[in-house]
């Protein structure tokens, strides 16, 4: 089946860890080993510099916006929603990176972007906006998240886009599970200061 084979690619796909290559190839770093330890273009960004977290977030979007993309144009928008989900996982859980991977955030927005752009941009500017607000990048990610996942449901109604976006709504939340601990505690790290 189609599927299957947009599944196995999105995963591999998106197993690539970007952020493990930069470090090492430019910078000779691990990241793994710096700041949040994990690999994302958040960490990339405060270990390795501003213009580098907005690369490696770029590229991450890419590797999940892509092949979501393409299995639209194949399979429609609920393959796409599916595939980029699995194009998620695989960030988050890399097969080239002992399966430790980022926190979901760039890969979210990739399977909206695939799925549909007008939603992407409402996303990307609540982001911006209440990363302003709040000064937290985790806090802008879980409630824009779900706020997206929302107007899918709006958009599409009960639908397998729908119920995967809510599912990966979810998903980042429980990606920032260590983040929500430093909030309640009032050590999670301010975007302004880094």
């Amino acid at each position: 089946m189609q599927i299957i084979f947009f599944i196995i690619i999105s995963y591999i796909v998106g197993s690539i860890p970007t952020a493990l290559i930069i470090g090492l190839k430019f910078f000779n770093k691990d990241i793994r080993n710096y700041g949040s330890k994990n690999l994302g273009g958040t960490n990339a960004g405060r270990v390795l510099g501003k213009t580098v977290g907005i690369v490696v977030s770029a590229i991450d979007v890419a590797k999940v916006f892509v092949p979501a993309y393409i299995a639209k144009r194949y399979i429609g928008i609920n393959g796409a929603a599916i595939a980029g989900f699995f194009g998620m996982i695989g960030h988050c859980y890399p097969l080239f990176a002992q399966f430790k991977g980022g926190k979901a955030v760039s890969s979210f927005f990739g399977i909206v972007l695939a799925i549909n752009l007008t939603i992407a941009a409402i996303l990307a500017t609540l982001w911006f906006i209440l990363r302003y607000i709040t000064n937290y990048v985790s806090v802008a990610s879980m409630i824009s998240g779900f706020v997206a996942s929302f107007m899918f449901l709006f958009t599409y109604g009960f639908s397998i886009p729908f119920y995967v976006l809510f599912m990966s709504a979810i998903f980042v939340v429980y990606r920032h599970k260590s983040n929500i601990e430093r909030l309640i505690k009032g050590t999670e790290n301010k975007f302004r200061n880094k």
